[in-house]
């Protein structure tokens, strides 16, 4: 019997050399409880990274100066935009080896996981000394004040260390998923976010006995919270009892693999990099606002991500099942579970937008700021909540498309929409109108929406069922 003809009810498994090799449980009468275990831990796990980042604005606005905050803030902005390789090398590397795992081709798995990781190491090593002497001026093109701007390239430069273990542990958690396992990286996050929160909070406030070194500390605290998580994802990345990866398939740069990886990821390199090229000229209108309200949008930024990473998560978890589906033919058991997937999250962005509707100028407190940021950032986090909904659908069928080896759909839904709506928008209603912050955000919330009535349309179209035996025909 071959794999087209294989009967659907049936769950195949085989073993694989160097560990075992299981698939996800792809039967119709089970796929709630699949997609279950596949979400639950994911969107835990995405809460947590969140938090990472949340614990840092918290420690730095009880510090009581908007300089460091908003220092924090564009350090932390460049570090994002410099993670579109990594987001790449995470996403393609994701697909291939969902689809492998479904196929039960273990060795392709391990091949392709081994070259990517491989590959992001590097990429990580030429980042840093790309970045490290522009530091100043990355300060001075996004616009920061001539107070904020050397303490930002300072935090920039410490925070830029993390990234040696930060960004191939994107890939390697990312690869761990792809398996069908969202526990692994759930608990290394966990583990990761008490470190953090430890580390920079004794740093920055000289707790235990060590320095007080401000913002600085933050910074290192990052630091250390991403080497630790590195240690555990690498870990379980290697073992036989995890993925099982080679050590050496981290050097053996197959031609094959690589040509497969970069069919994959260039559209979502050029997305990502367009992005944030925009995304420069959309927080450079922000500071043009001034340094309060580019400081109560930070803090709005980093209480969204609390909405923003349960959606996200979601999306992980659709890429993996539609991936696994995909490569076991089981394509309407993938059309199934993207629906499915699509009303939970629309069930609980609904939910969480009601709490930031009714609640969300409670939470801004929390941040310890001063009342010109507060007042700001609660107007700000009300509006936010029109594009939860859109932004959980955006991630599903996002995921979806990625999962199946379409990466160029949403580069083009992505660019339109990122270009025409939240930049043209922001400039149109935040400066021209005179909305001012209001206006960012409802420029944010139209571009969410447009996003996933552009997905939806390439979804709907079904062009990406044929995607994954092309792409063996092609690659072998």
């Amino acid at each position: 019997m071959n794999r087209i003809n294989r009967p659907n009810n049936i769950r195949v498994q085989a073993p694989a050399a160097g560990g075992g090799g299981r698939r996800l449980d792809l039967r119709l009468r089970t796929l709630n409880g699949t997609l279950w275990r596949l979400a639950w831990p994911a969107v835990v796990e995405n809460l947590l990274f969140t938090m990472v980042f949340v614990a840092d604005t918290l420690v730095t606005g009880w510090l009581r100066d908007e300089r460091m905050l908003a220092a924090a803030a564009l350090g932390g902005l460049l570090m994002f935009l410099m993670n579109a390789p990594f987001i790449a090398c995470a996403a393609a590397s994701n697909s291939i080896v969902s689809r492998s795992w479904g196929e039960l081709d273990f060795a392709a798995a391990r091949r392709c996981a081994g070259t990517t990781l491989g590959l992001a190491l590097g990429l990580a090593v030429v980042a840093y000394f790309v970045a490290y002497p522009l530091a100043d001026t990355a300060m001075r093109l996004l616009g920061a004040d001539p107070e904020v701007a050397p303490i930002g390239a300072r935090y920039l430069r410490i925070l830029l260390l993390s990234g040696f273990c930060g960004y191939p542990m994107m890939v390697s958690n990312a690869i761990i998923r792809g398996t069908g396992n969202t526990h692994t990286p759930m608990l290394i996050t966990g583990l990761m976010n008490v470190v953090n929160v430890i580390c920079s909070a004794s740093l920055a406030f000289g707790l235990l006995g060590l320095p007080a070194m401000g913002v600085y500390g933050v910074a290192w605290g990052t630091v250390i919270a991403r080497l630790v998580g590195f240690a555990f994802s690498g870990g379980y990345f290697l073992h036989r009892r995890g993925v099982g990866v080679p050590l050496r398939n981290l050097v053996a740069f197959h031609r094959s693999v690589l040509a497969r990886l970069w069919r994959l990821a260039w559209p979502i390199l050029i997305e990502r990099f367009f992005n944030s090229f925009v995304y420069l000229f959309f927080m450079r209108l922000v500071a043009g606002l001034g340094t309060t309200l580019l400081a109560a949008h930070q803090i709005t930024l980093q209480i969204e991500s609390l909405a923003f990473m349960p959606a996200w998560a979601m999306g992980i978890a659709t890429t993996t099942i539609v991936g696994q589906s995909v490569g076991a033919r089981l394509e309407h058991i993938a059309e199934i579970a993207v629906k499915r997937m699509m009303v939970i999250s629309g069930l609980v962005m609904g939910f969480l937008g009601i709490v930031f509707i009714v609640f969300g100028p409670s939470i801004v407190t929390l941040f310890g700021a001063t009342e010109p940021v507060i007042a700001a950032a609660g107007v700000a986090i009300r509006i936010s909540a029109a594009e939860f909904l859109f932004m959980a659908w955006t991630f599903i069928i996002m995921g979806a498309l990625r999962g199946a080896g379409d990466t160029r759909s949403p580069l083009i839904v992505s660019t339109l929409s990122t270009l025409i709506f939240r930049l043209g928008g922001t400039f149109l209603l935040a400066h021209v109108l005179g909305l001012g912050l209001p206006g960012v955000w409802i420029a944010t919330a139209t571009d969410w929406a447009v996003r996933s009535l552009g997905l939806g349309i390439f979804f709907a179209r079904g062009a990406w069922k044929r995607l994954h035996e092309l792409e063996k025909r092609r690659f072998g």
